[in-house]
């Protein structure tokens, strides 16, 4: 077995990837490599690819990852905007929203957050305990979702990428990686000043040699000014469903599902606490982007619920994130859901 097939083999669903005649009158691309139009001219699926390497640990919590600018202020590097469309193969590539996708990238010298013992140009370093250029968002009613992150770098034996899984609700649905133009990778190797120039390119790597054209992302700008790239994902989804985010309450309480769900201009959300504790139910868009909180002090062991006045707190048509933290004597604790709106 060749080590591309084996590769293939840990993905678990195909996705496709499409770029609309539309999109790609406003986005050209910067070199002469086969374009998503040429290559993606119908709704068609495109190879998985393995998560690794240094897919998300167990160990770091979820929530804190909903967000949309992953840099985190720490990771400096050519400023580069991904928007990721999520459409559904299974009918006609229409887009899909309330999708979860996760994306995950090296830094400008090829290292990755959360993990210990990573080799590399500067030597091997541990990033344990760290979550930079790692993000999660749920699609708008446009099927998308935009990411402010840099540029990648590059490591041994790989050319540049951003690796993307993609959930209906708690369900992984689709494991793949974003390939860029190999002559942008060039000019953006020699910017980074990294040590040497990486041999590997899209066609030569072990996980892109027989697909990349299928997931090269779309691309423009400059390094003075910024890249954007964007990219349309297919998947296969017949039943969408809501996904718990996070359940790192560490038996201090139990959240459940807000109801009536979908609601229209009110809503209860119901939890169970241990310990007598503070709680606080913080209320996020797709994107990450915090609306408002509630905060309830000293709050008695038991069946406990907050109703929530959602016209009055500003929750429009559409799918949320509520997280609830739970401060008590043993710590900090918390937990999300998704919910929705209707009007």
């Amino acid at each position: 077995m060749q080590r591309k097939d084996f590769l293939k083999g840990l993905g678990l669903f195909g996705i496709g990837a499409t770029i609309p005649k539309a999109a790609l009158s406003k986005v050209a691309n910067l070199v002469d490599e086969p374009s998503n139009d040429e290559v993606l001219a119908s709704c068609e699926n495109m190879p998985s690819e393995t998560s690794g390497p240094y897919p998300l640990p167990s160990s770091v919590s979820i929530s804190p990852l909903v967000r949309s600018n992953i840099t985190e202020s720490t990771q400096t590097g050519v400023a580069l905007t991904l928007t990721l469309t999520i459409v559904n193969t299974a009918n006609s590539c229409a887009p899909l929203s309330g999708i979860r996708v996760d994306i995950w990238h090296c830094n400008k010298r090829g290292y990755y957050s959360a993990y210990a013992g990573q080799p590399g140009i500067d030597g091997t370093l541990s990033t344990v305990g760290e979550t930079w250029l790692r993000g999660i968002q749920y699609t708008d009613s446009s099927g998308q979702v935009t990411f402010t992150t840099i540029y990648p770098g590059w490591y041994t034996s790989r050319a540049t990428h951003i690796h993307v899984e993609v959930f209906n609700g708690s369900t992984l649905i689709a494991t793949s990686q974003l390939a860029f133009p190999d002559a942008l990778n060039t000019t953006l190797n020699t910017y980074y000043a990294t040590s040497g120039t990486n041999s590997i390119t899209n066609t030569t790597d072990s996980v892109f040699s027989d697909s990349y054209a299928s997931e090269l992302v779309t691309i423009t700008g400059s390094t003075s000014a910024g890249y954007v790239a964007i990219k349309q994902i297919g998947v296969s989804v017949t039943t969408t469903s809501i996904e718990n985010v996070e359940t790192a309450d560490n038996g201090q309480f139990k959240l459940g599902q807000n109801f009536p769900n979908p609601y229209f201009d009110e809503t209860t959300i119901p939890f169970t606490l241990a310990y007598k504790s503070d709680v606080k139910i913080e209320f996020y868009d797709l994107i990450g982007r915090k609306i408002t909180e509630i905060a309830k002090g000293n709050m008695n062991t038991g069946n406990q619920s907050v109703a929530v006045n959602t016209k009055a707190i500003g929750l429009i048509s559409g799918n949320y994130v509520y997280q609830i933290l739970i401060t008590n004597k043993n710590g900090t604790f918390r937990q999300s859901k998704m919910m929705n709106a209707q009007k």
